[in-house]
């Protein structure tokens, strides 16, 4: 891993925020500005934690930005064609992908390259205030921010079982008692996560994924609480503060293969303060990846 490129991709697309609100394209330029406030204390391949009190040495041009995915305005099918061959390219070159969404929807490519180059199964751990298990709707259509999940699981490498999501809360459409009981998918309420420690939750995660050959971490900005992350696709009151996140996060980093964020909206941000924690992740992530 010490070796493995930490790789940066923007996907600005809201074509599926159907019922959300668009706007969350213009997050990965945000978030790349944002990120440049922490990886502007890199020095000599050298950075401080002040929390940590260590100064960890990291890969010399450990950091590389590859763009961002094509857009075809016209076509969802085409832009999750663009992305999915792209990210297949950086996996088959040892890069590890970090996707800057982007609404939800953006993850289905994403998983669907990964599980596309992986042996055996793949696990997903889902950091999110909703499920996103729509199968289709006269409004959403079926490559919604709503589906991704289920569409996910269309993929002969992913097993609800392998499924984990953290952070769901709030209300939703009466049919999803039965589906979960059926299913078999992993779900670890706000809630439950409150009552909770960060470490227990991070374990019960990685034993529901134990046997899985890739692990798949994506993180819906709107599993916060409103109060920290006002730029969001929508607000579920209730939700995770940004140190829980960060505590689970940082157990994470080094032992999933692809990473993606979505539903940061700096439309509805306030003074950027959703945006930074975003970048904060990112840049929480390559130093735990990059370290020497």
């Amino acid at each position: 891993m010490n070796n493995q490129k930490f790789g940066i991709v923007g996907f600005p697309w809201d074509g599926g925020a159907s019922l959300g609100r668009p706007g969350a394209r213009f997050a990965p330029k945000a978030i790349r500005e944002a990120f440049s406030w922490f990886s502007n204390r890199i020095d000599d391949n050298k950075v401080y934690d002040v929390e940590k009190r260590k100064t960890f040495s990291l890969l010399e041009n450990g950091i590389e930005d590859f763009g961002d995915i094509n857009i075809a305005a016209y076509s969802t099918e085409k832009t999750f064609e663009n992305a999915e061959n792209k990210i297949k390219g950086l996996v088959g070159e040892n890069i590890f992908p970090f996707v800057l969404g982007g609404d939800h929807s953006v993850s289905y490519p994403i998983i669907k390259a990964l599980h596309d180059c992986a042996e055996g199964n793949i696990g997903i751990i889902q950091f999110d205030a909703h499920l996103d298990l729509v199968d289709d709707s006269p409004i959403q259509g079926k490559f919604s921010q709503s589906s991704q999940m289920r569409r996910a699981l269309e993929l002969p490498g992913v097993k609800p079982e392998h499924i984990v999501q953290i952070g769901v809360r709030s209300y939703n459409y009466p049919w999803y008692e039965a589906y979960l009981k059926e299913s078999g998918i992993v779900q670890i309420t706000a809630r439950e996560v409150h009552q909770s420690t960060p470490q227990a939750v991070v374990e019960q995660a990685l034993t529901a994924l134990q046997g899985v050959d890739k692990i798949y971490l994506t993180f819906d900005i709107d599993v916060l609480d409103p109060a920290y992350a006002p730029g969001a696709g929508a607000n579920e009151p209730g939700g995770l503060t940004p140190v829980q996140c960060m505590s689970m996060l940082e157990q994470l980093y080094t032992v999933v293969d692809v990473f993606d964020i979505a539903e940061v909206n700096p439309l509805y941000d306030h003074h950027d303060v959703t945006t930074a924690f975003a970048a904060r992740i990112m840049f929480d992530c390559a130093v735990a990846r990059l370290s020497q």
